[in-house]
């Protein structure tokens, strides 16, 4: 059953992919209904667990720091539905900060606080994806059910229906270029040195 927490997402998915509800049929199958989408939202989802959230302080009056803003690494992330089952904060000691303390923006992965934390470290958790990936896996989609699709002349027209697989193909290309799994970076440890690096 599609999820209200990823409409923002879902959304922003159906833009980059030219998806709608009734694009084509297999069977007696439509395609790209909600839950289609959500099915493959989730194949390209990480889970985060007591990340830390990082702190952008503004300055304030008389030069002084005031941290409202907390950045998450990765974004757009899935909407709360309440409670803690899809994202909440927690402090150090593993508390759970109130909703009522700070407004998040779910396409950004941008957390504001109404008042100064005075910079306090907070930990979020949370769901991401990969909307790159998913447009690439959809545009695939799309081409596989195109690529029956062939060129026909008649009197004076032709009829050009493989350039729809072509594009399909191309954009599906040019997303998987943009993947967030394209760049991964670490940190190694040698027990050898006792070196990080």
């Amino acid at each position: 059953m599609a999820r209200t927490t990823l409409a923002q997402a879902r959304n922003v998915l159906r833009g980059m992919t030219e998806a709608g509800t009734a694009d084509y049929t297999l069977g007696a199958i439509s395609f790209w209904d909600d839950d289609q989408m959500d099915t493959v939202l989730d194949q390209y989802r990480a889970d985060y667990v007591f990340e830390l959230a990082s702190s952008y302080p503004t300055i304030g009056a008389g030069g002084t720091a005031v941290y409202n803003e907390y950045r998450l690494s990765d974004a757009p992330i899935e909407q709360t539905s309440g409670g803690t089952a899809i994202f909440w904060l927690q402090d150090g000691t593993g508390a759970t900060i109130g909703t009522a303390l700070y407004s998040v923006d779910y396409l950004r992965g941008v957390v504001t606080f109404a008042a100064d934390t005075g910079g306090t470290s907070y930990y979020a958790n949370y769901r991401a994806y990969d909307l790159n990936g998913a447009a690439a896996d959809i545009w695939r989609k799309k081409a596989a059910h195109y690529s029956t699709a062939f060129n026909f002349t008649t009197d004076n027209h032709k009829i050009d229906r493989e350039a729809i697989y072509k594009h399909c193909v191309q954009m599906a290309e040019q997303f998987e270029a943009m993947g967030a799994e394209s760049v991964v970076t670490m940190q190694v440890w040698r027990s050898d040195t006792d070196y990080v690096e």
